[in-house]
């Protein structure tokens, strides 16, 4: 197993009051077997947001917070910066938001909002005009022909899109690369491509409705999305997907380290897992799955389903239509303590890509080139209450490192050099693997010694 490294710090205070203590306030490092330990500085300060009342949820994005209070309809936007968080401004919502989420791609948020017992989806474009003062609001459906609106549309009013849904949506999350958006209902996920529309030397976002996903298996209470993979998880499963312009042709992918964590064989099942036309008798007993690890097509033998149907016009639409499974992995409770699944209920699902810049020559002018971020690499995290997996996605399928925790976790997040959980009592940090992986795709002799040969060839070569 790789080696990963954490600390704990139990003590939150700002650099001032450390100095004005006359105490060193020193890391306390929780030691491990096959964990490399390194020395941290304490916090320098700490941020906090204004609120008026109890937070209920929140989100981040670029450099602001956002908040909805408890039992309330508005959205409150703060600053963060070197200073104190300062208020921005505030907007009203249709609804009560039970969940949102910022794309940094088209600067928008998106809330799901529960208004007499249904639940909406809304997106939120161009609210940084409410910072001015702007108290100009509009509300239209999504895909409406915006032409035939032009005298409507102004730069400083905020516009609130509609999104109709048949079923209440559950879930959403946004790419981080192209700003598209996928909602979870009861049994479908949808896909909204963001697009944009100029009028009038006016750029206006809009929706499109492209593609609806039929998902019969699992009820997912989480989702990721990154440039057409597509995570989603439960209680105790998660299923990995792929958006793919062509069908998958056998095993279009390489994959490593594809074992099974546990494999049994009976009549009419395969890699441990029940076939649907088998019947079980379950009056007396608790049926619980055998833990289990596919890669590829073998993730079709999971039992979940997933049935394209391209719903829009726009040509993504109609070429990211054929489903390919990358990854499945299921995990069994622990009734050690009873019949309850806390112990093991997953959480964090996360998507982290990794960029890359490339240099491309215009045909007119050779002199004159265009740097352009592409993604080079893909990790997908998720998370137990006392473990957690991290996986490449893109050139390989594997499981670079396994996070042991001390304590009881209650949230994670993944970001290209740290793994940060969080317990009741203290914030662990672990170093990952990510960066140094993406970097052996692109060059698998980087750190090598037929890699130095080339760069340093030795003295006895003449």
């Amino acid at each position: 197993m790789p080696e990963a490294s954490f600390f704990s710090l139990h003590n939150i205070l700002t650099w001032e009051s450390a100095e004005a203590c006359d105490v060193q306030l020193l890391p306390q490092v929780l030691v491990s077997t096959m964990v490399q330990l390194y020395n941290c500085h304490p916090f320098g300060s700490q941020r906090i947001v204004p609120t008026r009342q109890a937070p209920e949820v929140f989100c981040c994005g670029r450099d602001s917070v956002f908040v909805t209070c408890a039992g309330g309809c508005k959205v409150e936007v703060f600053s963060v910066g070197q200073e104190l968080c300062q208020p921005v401004c505030s907007f009203n919502t249709l609804g009560r938001v039970v969940h949102m989420s910022y794309s940094d791609v088209g600067d928008y948020l998106v809330t799901i909002e529960e208004k007499n017992n249904i639940c909406s989806l809304r997106a939120y474009v161009n609210w940084r005009c409410q910072t001015s003062g702007s108290s100009r609001v509009s509300v239209r459906m999504l895909g409406l022909q915006l032409e035939s609106f032009q005298s409507g549309i102004s730069k400083d009013q905020m516009e609130i899109i509609e999104m109709p849904l048949s079923e209440n949506p559950q879930c959403l999350s946004c790419c981080p690369v192209r700003g598209d958006l996928l909602v979870s209902c009861t049994s479908k996920l949808v896909v909204f491509n963001l697009k944009y529309i100029t009028i009038q030397d006016t750029t206006v976002l809009d929706f499109d409705r492209s593609l609806v996903l039929h998902i019969n298996g699992v009820v997912p209470s989480q989702l990721s999305f990154c440039s057409w993979y597509i995570g989603l998880a439960n209680d105790l499963e998660v299923l990995v997907l792929r958006l793919s312009s062509e069908p998958p042709r056998g095993t279009n992918i390489s994959f490593k380290n594809a074992t099974e964590v546990e494999t049994f064989t009976d009549k009419g099942s395969k890699n441990g897992l029940v076939a649907p036309s088998q019947t079980l008798e379950c009056e007396h007993f608790v049926l619980c799955h055998r833990p289990v690890e596919l890669i590829g097509e073998d993730c079709k033998s999971c039992n979940i389903s997933v049935t394209p149907e391209p719903a829009g016009l726009s040509p993504d639409a109609q070429s990211h239509c054929h489903v390919e499974y990358i990854m499945y992995r299921r995990f069994a409770p622990d009734f050690s303590d009873g019949f309850n699944v806390e112990s093991t209920r997953l959480h964090s699902l996360q998507f982290l890509p990794l960029y890359k810049t490339v240099n491309h020559l215009p045909a007119t002018n050779a002199k004159n080139t265009t740097s352009q971020k592409e993604m080079s690499s893909l990790f997908c995290f998720f998370s137990m209450p006392h473990v957690g997996f991290l996986y490449t996605l893109v050139h390989s399928v594997e499981l670079i490192s396994v996070y042991q925790y001390p304590e009881r976790s209650q949230q994670a997040v993944l970001t290209p050099q740290f793994l940060h959980v969080i317990t009741s009592n203290n914030l662990q940090c672990y170093t990952v693997r990510c960066s140094a992986a993406a970097a052996r795709e692109e060059d698998p002799y980087i750190d090598t010694t037929m890699k130095t040969a080339h760069c340093c060839p030795s003295t006895r070569v003449q």
